[in-house]
């Protein structure tokens, strides 16, 4: 199962080379397992049915999707697990044309904390969305180019002696820009010309090609650099997946399958008393605060939506229920964790060593850069211990500093009891990182567990507050 598992999510990320993709990759899973699309432009009174299951999308970059149960009520509230689709990276600038010293590049800007010197002399391509005008309209596409065109070469040794020694520190401005072609090659072959002074007629006559369209009908683009090289399962046991974005690509896929496993369940889903929510938002890695981001009302909009649609109060009463529905619900905020690195283990807190392959790492900082708190936890690690998945805990060195996640803006500005939980892996946010085939299992199925059992086991706990 495991395994399996593994290779489908291997599939998803080289299917996903960036945030649109990986939305639309996630809504074509929701939508073949009977999830029904719907709109935030559009009324749902008259669609929405306990034991059935929805999603809808924001910006093609961020989604939702929740199963109501068979016993749902408006006041019993929500079982949430939250993730982001989006992962740092190069992104193409609004005026992108360059050309120095007889070669053709692409102006980028860094997108969130990357690893960037990972990203020399590696294999690149674009992915992304463009806007193309058809049949009068103005058209959303994606694009993905399945085919090494562009890198970013190292400085030689012999130019750069001391970079042994003294650390390989480029200037992300000056040295992190990807060279698609010499001007030599590009004048013989003999790019279409172009009215637009942006980019360079050879990255639009890429794009017009892979799209089968004319330059001019380009009217503009979302485009970001990617690694060519493919996501794989390796190891001598296939207890590895090496590739790109797994920050947060594999908290995104785990989550999806384990509502959609649920959704499956039909006699689980008909007992449940809650209803269950799956969230990818954009942004993350660089605060969330935006339109489809965890600060946005993305969330909190679609779940007061379905909160009212189920009570035929007044609008004051209608308030209150959902106050009541959001103390009662609780939070999985999934973004991958790390695992200790036996090569650099004194950067780990001692007692904190999460070992890859040995299940979910609960994330605990006193500071306020995790949910997770005692009560929370407890709950979670119930559920864990019930279904028999090991989990781990972590928390950084006090000389250390500490990322953050969607979990804490979430929990403060929805009033969310919640924990933040993730896979354990290396290498976070370079252009390739690793992680393990049953950690992927363990938490696809701790959030199955989480769905199923959430209510059960909060019974348990008497009322704090």
């Amino acid at each position: 199962m495991s395994e399996e598992l593994a290779q489908n999510f291997v599939d998803f990320v080289n299917k996903s080379p960036t945030q649109y993709h990986a939305t639309t990759e996630l809504a074509k899973m929701f939508r073949s397992n009977g999830f029904t699309q719907l709109h935030e432009k559009e009324a749902w009174s008259e669609s929405l049915e306990k034991g059935k299951s929805y999603f809808i999308t924001r910006n093609s970059s961020a989604i939702i999707a929740f199963s109501l149960g068979g016993n749902y009520k408006s006041e019993n509230g929500f079982t949430i697990v939250g993730a982001h689709t989006d992962s740092p990276g190069l992104r193409v600038k609004p005026i992108s044309k360059k050309q120095t010293q007889g070669s053709i590049q692409i102006a980028v800007s860094t997108y969130g904390g990357g690893l960037w010197y990972t990203w020399f002399d590696r294999d690149l391509t674009i992915a992304g969305r463009v806007l193309v005008k058809k049949d009068n309209k103005v058209k959303q596409e994606l694009i993905h180019i399945k085919k090494p065109i562009m890198n970013i070469p190292n400085l030689a040794i012999h130019l750069n002696r001391g970079v042994n020694s003294k650390g390989f520190t480029p200037n992300t401005e000056n040295h992190l820009i990807p060279i698609l072609s010499t001007e030599i090659s590009e004048a013989l072959n003999k790019t279409p010309k172009t009215t637009n002074k942006d980019h360079h007629p050879l990255l639009l006559s890429i794009v017009a090609k892979e799209l089968k369209i004319d330059i001019e009908q380009i009217v503009d683009f979302e485009l970001s650099i990617v690694p060519y090289e493919a996501a794989v399962i390796g190891g001598q046991f296939s207890e590895f997946i090496y590739s790109p974005r797994l920050d947060n690509l594999m908290s995104s896929y785990a989550g999806a399958m384990g509502i959609i496993e649920g959704a499956l369940n039909t006699d689980g889903l008909e007992k449940d008393t809650m209803a269950r929510v799956f969230v990818a938002f954009d942004n993350e890695e660089i605060g969330s605060s935006t339109l489809c981001g965890a600060r946005s009302n993305f969330l909190k909009s679609i779940i007061k939506r379905i909160t009212y649609n189920f009570i035929n109060e007044e609008k004051t009463k209608k308030s209150e229920v959902f106050n009541i529905a959001l103390r009662n619900s609780f939070l999985m905020s999934a973004d991958n964790a790390h695992a200790v690195h036996p090569n650099y283990s004194s950067y780990h807190e001692s007692r904190h060593q999460c070992k890859m392959n040995a299940g979910p790492v609960f994330k605990t900082n006193l500071n306020g850069k995790y949910t997770t708190q005692v009560v929370s936890g407890f709950i979670i690690k119930e559920i864990a211990r019930f279904s028999k998945i090991p989990v781990q805990d972590f928390v950084v060195r006090n000389d250390s500093g500490c990322g953050s996640t969607i979990g804490p803006a979430l929990s403060t500005q929805l009033g969310l009891n919640a924990i933040d939980i993730g896979v354990p892996q290396w290498g976070m946010h370079s252009i390739r990182e690793t992680a393990g085939t049953l950690d992927l299992f363990y938490i696809m199925k701790l959030f199955v567990y989480f769905y199923n059992q959430y209510s059960q086991v909060s019974a348990t706990i008497e009322e704090l507050d």
